[in-house]
């Protein structure tokens, strides 16, 4: 009976000790997998949001700049410009104007809140009286010649915040 010579082979603690760091390295790539696997819809719902809040900022400037504003366009004098909200729901097919929109809060697809667009995202929508100054747009008194328009849509699916900001002109 014949021997093989010392070191030709491995021996039993080798082959268990290169089996264990295999196994390490398998469960440290399969975690990383893991949660990766569980964050695949985030920029999905990320990009529906601000879709939607796209879509209700679109809504929005295509109203007229008030309700004195005349059909197909045109200026209203400057000293009858103000923020006032006509309609008093939140049903937004019944709003004429950019004021209407003003302190909106609601749930897209609910109770008439932009009922066309994807529902279950929260809604907050804001209009102030705006003038440029150096080039910036600030918040001022009415009346002014513009006003600011800010949407923030909420994420249902991972309380995320997008804002929008748009300037409607008395044009």
């Amino acid at each position: 009976m014949k021997f093989k010579e010392k070191g030709s082979g491995f021996t039993l603690i080798e082959v268990v000790l290169s089996i264990v760091v295999f196994t390490l390295g398998v469960v440290g790539i399969m975690v990383v997998f893991y949660n990766t696997l569980g964050k695949t819809s985030n920029p999905i719902i990320r990009h529906r949001a601000i879709e939607v809040a796209q879509s209700v900022m679109d809504e929005i400037l295509s109203k007229k700049f008030d309700n004195d504003t005349p059909n197909g366009g045109g200026t209203i004098p400057l000293n009858e410009v103000n923020i006032k909200k006509e309609e008093n729901t939140n049903n937004t097919d019944n709003f004429d104007d950019v004021d209407d929109f003003d302190n909106l809060s609601c749930i897209t697809g609910s109770n008439g809140c932009f009922d066309d667009i994807t529902a279950g995202y929260k809604i907050k929508v804001d209009v102030k009286c705006a003038k440029l100054d150096n080039n910036k747009v600030v918040i001022a008194e009415c009346p002014t010649n513009f006003k600011l328009i800010r949407v923030e849509v909420t994420s249902n699916g991972l309380d995320e915040s997008y804002i929008l900001k748009a300037l409607k002109g008395n044009f």
